[in-house]
């Protein structure tokens, strides 16, 4: 066999029903899977799918088999029960086995029993196309049961698949893994084949595995299988062992050789390893900003936009800083993977220290310090080392172990992103197609400059539709704005027969509860062209804000604007360049203090009428144009139709940025309290940076009906805060960017 056959084989295990193990046909064994962390088992969900639901849910175990090598070198077969922790996707209940299985179709499995098995390496970035990979898996093809091994290569990608040519996956390998020959690491999982090609999941759709309707759980328990997962072959390396492991084998394979990027296969294990130790970051977001960080530091420039991952754990943050070039005049540039990696590390460690006081092992946090300094002392750029040692003052080398980090008393450490940098999120929804669907998108926006695509649909939902089709991406893009202190913002671009669209009480974990019917207004709303809420208002059914009995233990449940700032903005008026009353007035709302006018300019006792559109083509154009740069136009009901959308226009018409209105039905003598309301917010934010924040306050005592009746406040309210050049016009990103270079 080659190096790669030995390495791989213990690792190998076959799945199916609970018996004596020995399955000799096709309906006692069920695929392959192959173990990735001590007792954990990686297959493919349509594998344990063969089960049954039981199986499925981890109600009923599953039989693993897989071979040892004894004392003496001979192998010996050993089996375990299986229970299935994670699936993706998993059946609701009551639903019949899928086929075939949708993607990402995975399967984690815990093993008893196995908890000294040997594991195999997994890479933690895209393969390249072309890679030569090597199929294996346990098949009953030949009539035989056995292990079988074929080589290939990476076709490239289709969708969520990675595509396979060469030797074609045969009957049984499914749950297998596929490695790439190059680096010495699995990068997919063998899922079957179309027509003439070979089909696998990239190892990467780990992150798919937690349920979002489970909360933490499913997150925590994936982050301590990779972290299992990298403290097994760090411990691998100081293995009396005769026998070969994957950090030695790589470190013979050319593309993982030292002298191009300073990493090496021992370094990188050893750093895994260390990063394994570590608290794990609060989310992607957290990681994500610090690539970008490391990257502005090293490189001396901003990039266009940030690298866009479900990233989970430290590690995955340092595989998206290899293959990192410097910027040179004329193209090229010197390859920094070793300053980067380096400086990310040692900024991972001040956060744990920062984060974490108190809960972080001194010993082990002490002795990646020591070994970081010492990296940092044999490097090329004395820069870098400086910058790591600075990092780590403070942070003692264990007793015995050699010399503490050197301290550069002169560099300060970084402990968070530079001031101004941030990332929220922008959603656009678009004008109606001929059939009465949106196109909608969602989009980071960092620093304010620069985006980053998330998810879109240019086929387009209908207005009742756009809550649920939009949750997923909302929840994928904050949980990579979100960082350090920041909670990412929303900023909504809506065509303005939308505007009085509740996103404010939208929220990101599904089937959350309704909230009883607050006493302050129905919710509805109706459209331009007439129609009603269609289930989709404020308290419309299917929708809610995920208010339960309980106390909140998933922020998810919480609506977005009680937690983050939730703003309008207009989509027409932000195609095209920015007119000047539109710059000027912004200039007025930033300078402030911010004062307020009825946006219909009578009085607020008055209230709005209930007739429709008025007559004129800008009936309220003049009086709005005649409003102070700093004054914030407000309208006591809804703005998506009628004497409020045409007011709404003549206000944008005018250039105004910031405007408040209240979304939902109610009684006109009513409107003196809300324009009361409006004022002292308006007051109390002075500014328009600093008025997101204060409706957010206001909208938290809104939500609760008996501090809203105590208080006397009035009405579900709404917000256009509408900047130009937030982005630049003509400026935005139009696909992702690339990732790093693939590898190991």
């Amino acid at each position: 066999m080659s190096a790669f056959d030995e390495l791989v084989r213990p690792s190998l295990a076959r799945i199916g029903a609970p018996g004596d193990g020995y399955a000799t046909d096709r309906d006692a064994y069920w695929g392959s899977g192959f173990f990735i962390a001590p007792g954990w088992l990686l297959t493919c969900a349509h594998v344990v799918g063969k089960g049954g639901a039981a199986v499925c849910r981890g109600e009923s175990a599953l039989r693993v088999t897989w071979e040892e090598r004894t004392a003496a070198g001979d192998r010996r077969e050993r089996t375990g029960t299986g229970t299935a922790v994670l699936l993706a996707p998993r059946p609701g209940p009551g639903e019949p086995p899928r086929d075939p299985w949708p993607f990402p179709d995975l399967a984690l499995v815990r093993v008893a029993g196995a908890d000294d098995v040997r594991c195999l390496w997994l890479s933690d970035r895209e393969p390249a196309a072309r890679a030569p990979v090597g199929l294996y898996g346990w098949s009953v093809q030949t009539g035989e049961l056995g292990v079988r091994h074929g080589t290939g290569e990476l076709n490239g990608s289709d969708a969520r698949a990675l595509l396979l040519g060469g030797s074609l996956p045969i009957g049984g390998l499914s749950g297998g893994p596929v490695l790439d020959l190059r680096y010495g690491a699995v990068v997919g999982v063998i899922k079957g084949r179309r027509r003439e090609e070979g089909v696998a999941v990239p190892v990467t759709a780990l992150h798919e595995l937690p349920d979002p309707r489970e909360g933490r759980a499913g997150t925590d328990v994936l982050r301590e299988v990779l972290r299992a997962h990298d403290l097994h072959h760090v411990r691998l390396l100081d293995d009396p062992s005769p026998y070969a492991h994957w950090t030695a084998l790589q470190a013979g394979l050319p593309a993982l050789t030292p002298p191009a990027t300073g990493i090496g296969a021992e370094l990188r294990t050893r750093l895994y390893g260390h990063l394994a130790e570590l608290p794990p970051p609060a989310g992607a977001g957290e990681v994500v900003h610090l690539v970008e960080e490391v990257k502005e530091q090293v490189r001396g420039e901003r990039l266009r936009s940030l690298a866009l991952r479900d990233v989970r754990t430290w590690r995955e943050g340092a595989a998206l800083l290899q293959g990192l070039r410097t910027l040179e005049p004329g193209g090229g540039g010197t390859l920094v993977d070793l300053d980067a990696v380096l400086l990310y590390a040692a900024k991972a460690v001040r956060r744990a220290v920062r984060d974490h006081p108190g809960h972080v092992d001194p010993a082990r946090l002490s002795a990646f310090a020591h070994w970081l300094a010492g990296q940092a002392d044999g490097h090329r750029h004395w820069a870098v080392g400086e910058a790591v040692r600075a990092l780590l003052e403070g942070v003692d080398a264990p007793a015995g172990d050699g010399p503490r980090p050197a301290a550069a008393p002169a560099a300060a450490p970084q402990a968070a992103a530079p001031p101004g940098t941030r990332t929220d999120v922008l959603v656009k929804v678009g004008a109606p197609m001929y059939d009465g669907r949106y196109p909608w998108s969602v989009q980071l926006i960092y620093d304010g400059l620069d985006v980053t695509p998330v998810d879109a649909d240019d086929r387009g939902v209908r207005a009742e539709g756009l809550a649920g089709a939009l949750r997923a991406p909302l929840a994928r893009a904050l949980g990579q704005g979100d960082h350090d202190e920041h909670l990412a913002a929303i900023e909504v671009f809506l065509p303005r027969a939308l505007f009085d669209l509740p996103v404010d009480e939208w929220q990101l974990l599904p089937d959350a509860p309704a909230p009883p019917d607050p006493a302050y207004g129905s919710g509805e709303w109706t459209t331009a062209d007439g129609g009603g809420d269609a289930g989709f208002g404020g308290d419309g059914p299917g929708i809610g804000i995920g208010v339960d009995d309980d106390d909140f233990v998933d922020e998810r449940s919480m609506p977005l604007g009680m937690r983050r700032s939730v703003v309008i903005r207009d989509v027409r008026r932000n195609a095209r360049p920015p007119a000047p009353e539109w710059r000027k007035r912004w200039r007025g709302a930033v300078r402030g203090p911010l004062a307020h006018e009825p946006l219909h300019g009578r009085s607020p006792a008055d209230g709005h009428p209930a007739t429709g559109r008025p007559a004129g083509r800008y009936p309220y154009y003049g009086a709005l144009s005649a409003m102070d740069d700093t004054c914030v136009p407000v309208y006591c009901g809804p703005v998506g139709s009628g004497e409020g959308q045409a007011a709404m226009k003549d206000a944008l018409m005018a250039g105004h940025s910031v405007v408040l209105w209240r979304r939902d039905r109610h009684d006109h003598g009513e409107c003196r309290d809300f324009h009361r309301q409006v004022a002292h917010v308006l007051g109390m934010a002075r500014k328009a940076d600093g008025l997101p924040e204060q409706v957010r306050d206001l909208r938290i005592s809104l939500y609760d009906p008996d501090t809203a009746r105590d208080r006397g406040l009035r009405g579900k309210l709404a917000v256009l805060v509408d900047p130009p050049d937030r982005p630049p016009y003509a400026a935005e990103t139009m696909r992702p960017p690339p990732l790093a270079a693939p590898g190991g």
